[in-house]
C-alpha cells in the first residue's frame, strides 16, 4: 500500500495540550536539488530515498550537517518559536490534540517577524554559555532562575502576537494554509487508520 508524501518541504507537527513536536520534512526532489547545487552530500540521496524527517532541534540539525554537509538555513529554535506563535494564535490551542502539516513557506515567512518582535522587546535568545565557564552552585541557580523568567516572558510575548493569515476563531486544523502537493498513494493518516482497523478485527 503506497503512502503519498508531500512533494514540497513541510513542517509536521504533533500537539497535545499546548505542547508540541515539530519535524521538518525534506522531500526527495528537494534533496536532489540541494545535491545538484553542491549543498548536500550525494550520500543523502542513497541513505534517504524517500526524503528525510528532521527533528527541529539543535542536535538533530547538527547531526544532519555532520552526516550530509547541509544545515537548513533557519535555526530550529526560531522555527519552534514561530510555530508556537502560530499555535497559540488559534482557538482553544491549549486543549488542541492532533497532528498535521504546514507548508514550509507558510511557517518560514513568519520567522523574521516573530524574531524581530523578540529583539525589539529585548528578549532575543541568550548566547550559549562557554564550556570553560565553571559557575558556582549559587551562580548556576541564579542563571537557571534568570533563564526561566526570560523564557516565561518570551512565551507570553509569542502568545500575544497576531500572526498574519491565522484566524484566532479557528483551531489549528481549521486554518487555511497553502495547499500541499502530494505524490501518488493514500494519505498517511488514512493508511494508518486502515491498518489500525484491521488489527482490531
Amino acid at each position: 500500500m503506497e503512502i503519498s508524501i508531500p512533494k514540497e518541504s513541510v513542517y509536521y507537527y504533533e500537539c497535545s495540550a499546548g505542547r508540541f513536536r515539530l519535524v521538518y520534512f525534506i522531500p526527495p526532489d528537494e534533496l536532489r536539488r540541494l545535491n545538484n547545487q553542491g549543498l548536500l552530500s550525494g550520500q543523502a540521496l542513497t541513505d534517504l530515498p524517500d526524503g528525510v524527517d528532521l527533528g527541529c532541534t539543535g542536535p538533530d540539525f547538527v547531526e544532519f550537517e555532520e552526516l550530509y554537509g547541509y544545515r537548513p538555513p533557519l535555526p530550529p529554535e526560531a522555527l519552534q518559536r514561530t510555530f508556537f506563535a502560530i499555535l497559540s494564535s488559534t482557538r482553544r490551542w491549549k486543549a488542541f490534540r492532533g497532528s498535521g502539516d504546514i507548508p514550509a513557506a507558510d511557517l518560514e515567512k513568519q520567522v523574521e517577524r516573530v524574531e524581530r518582535e523578540l529583539v525589539d522587546r529585548r528578549l532575543a535568545p541568550l548566547p550559549v554559555e562557554p564550556l570553560t565557564d565553571r559557575p558556582t552552585p549559587k551562580q548556576r541557580r541564579k542563571r537557571t532562575k534568570h533563564r526561566e523568567i526570560r523564557q516565561t516572558r518570551i512565551e507570553k510575548t509569542l502568545r500575544g502576537l497576531a500572526i498574519e493569515g491565522v484566524d484566532p476563531k479557528k483551531t489549528l486544523h481549521q486554518q487555511q494554509f497553502s495547499q500541499i502537493t502530494t505524490g501518488a498513494g493514500k494519505p498517511a493518516d488514512v493508511v494508518f487508520s486502515e491498518l489500525h482497523q484491521r488489527r482490531k478485527r
